[in-house]
């Protein structure tokens, strides 16, 4: 057996390792939940394996809906402990909670229907995966309608998020000055993270703080959709923004081969496209960032982040932009940094701060073959099978050492080195 082969084959067991009758665990220690945007890699990578258990892990995303059209980012099982559980949330039996199951009030990344779209591509005409995936078509067309209907109160187009897990990205530096406003005081929780995976990976106590506090706050103002002036922290979020704007050309096409419909999809890409095009380009700088809705200002930090309209499908000058960025400012002996080596903010072990991420990776991956640059994508691609073959399927990497950081046995580090594995 190749070197390759014995990676999918352990990709895989771990996948049915971390499988939970439907739905992946990220890590059975640190994350023993079903978390959004990382069941969406799953599915990508389950397509390898299963396209029907890949469209089951969109189906059992959906189970966590909201009336408004909100899919959390936490779907809570009976079985292990995490802080913060649904007590904390309070939302066991609010308005517009989804009932039987328990769930946070705030969402992730949209990658669900792109992984519809791979689903269905790799299913064969399977007529069980495609009436599965036409189950879901109408359920993520209104969380895609949701972002821009209750997240976007300043009319730019582009989704704020109100709380850093929302991002996915939970201590990036880009929500440092944000951050540093809220004065949470005296506030109690237990935390665990630090206690499974080294507390020098793992977000500090000041962001833990603020962390528990947003969360109260979501409680406290009854998950109304959220205003500049009342909430903790809001910033429109370009990652999002270009994420969901993929997301909704692979919804209409998902829709268009199933026969269902997708309505609003095209104007909302459109709108979101704009907004790329627009408030969250930097035009000095050449590059694209976040925008804080609550000082009305751009944030000037560099960050992985901004590198992701790739994955949306940017005009080429632009496309060509972030290519050289990611040549040159984001250049590390084990690509590709979240933040830059030479930043004062990098700190290579400390989550969001610096380490590489194959989910990352593997969108930038998937932007570069779409602005034309194969030669780059597929350095990428096998810079980071390599990384995964020496270090194993680890949640993230130093980006100068190549060394494993916080939860093993990852999801969708196995999932994405599938993915990759098949080309």
């Amino acid at each position: 057996m190749g070197e390759r082969s014995k990676l999918a084959a352990a990709a895989q067991a771990l996948l049915r390792g971390n499988d939970r009758g439907g739905y992946t665990v990220p890590a059975a220690k640190l994350y023993p939940h079903q978390w959004n945007w990382d069941s969406a890699f799953c599915a990508i990578g389950w397509r390898h394996v299963d396209p029907r258990r890949a469209a089951r892990e969109l189906e059992m995303l959906l189970r966590g809906q909201w009336q408004d059209g909100l899919i959390p980012h936490i779907i809570f099982n009976p079985d292990g402990h995490y802080e913060p559980g649904p007590a904390q949330w309070k939302t066991v039996g609010a308005p517009g909670a989804p009932e039987g199951a328990f769930a946070s009030s705030i969402t992730q990344p949209p990658i669900a229907a792109t992984a519809a779209r791979m689903v269905l591509e790799r299913s064969g005409g399977d007529r069980e995966v495609e009436r599965m995936l036409r189950a879901v078509v109408a359920g993520l067309g209104r969380w895609h309608d949701w972002f821009l209907a209750t997240r976007d109160p300043r009319g730019l187009g582009a989704p704020a998020i109100v709380h850093p897990w929302e991002s996915g990205m939970d201590n990036a530096p880009r929500w440092d000055a944000a951050m540093a406003r809220i004065e949470p005081g005296a506030i109690e929780y237990r935390r665990v993270d630090n206690t499974i995976v080294d507390a020098a990976e793992r977000p500090t106590r000041h962001d833990y703080d603020r962390y528990f506090f947003i969360v109260n706050e979501r409680a406290r103002l009854g998950f109304a959709p959220p205003q500049p002036d009342s909430e903790p922290l809001l910033v429109a979020d370009v990652a999002i923004t270009a994420i969901l704007a993929r997301a909704e050309q692979d919804l209409v096409a998902v829709g268009d081969a199933l026969g269902v419909a997708t309505p609003g999809a095209e104007a909302r890409r459109a709108r979101l496209l704009a907004a790329l095009d627009g408030p969250l380009w930097d035009a000095e700088r050449q590059c694209y960032r976040d925008h804080d809705l609550k000082s009305d200002q751009p944030i000037r930090v560099d960050h992985v982040a901004n590198l992701l309209p790739l994955f949306a499908g940017v005009p080429e000058a632009r496309a060509r932009a972030l290519s050289q960025a990611l040549a040159s400012r984001f250049e590390a002996p084990w690509p590709v940094p979240s933040v830059p080596l030479g930043d004062p903010a990098f700190d290579g072990r400390r989550y969001w701060r610096g380490p590489t991420w194959v989910n990352v990776n593997w969108m930038l991956i998937e932007g570069l073959r779409r602005a034309g640059e194969a030669g780059a994508a597929d350095r990428l691609a096998d810079r980071t099978l390599e990384l995964i073959d020496r270090a194993g399927f680890r949640e993230y990497f130093d980006p100068r050492s190549g060394e494993g950081c916080g939860a093993e046995d990852f999801a969708w580090t196995a999932a994405l080195a599938l993915d990759l594995l098949a080309g």
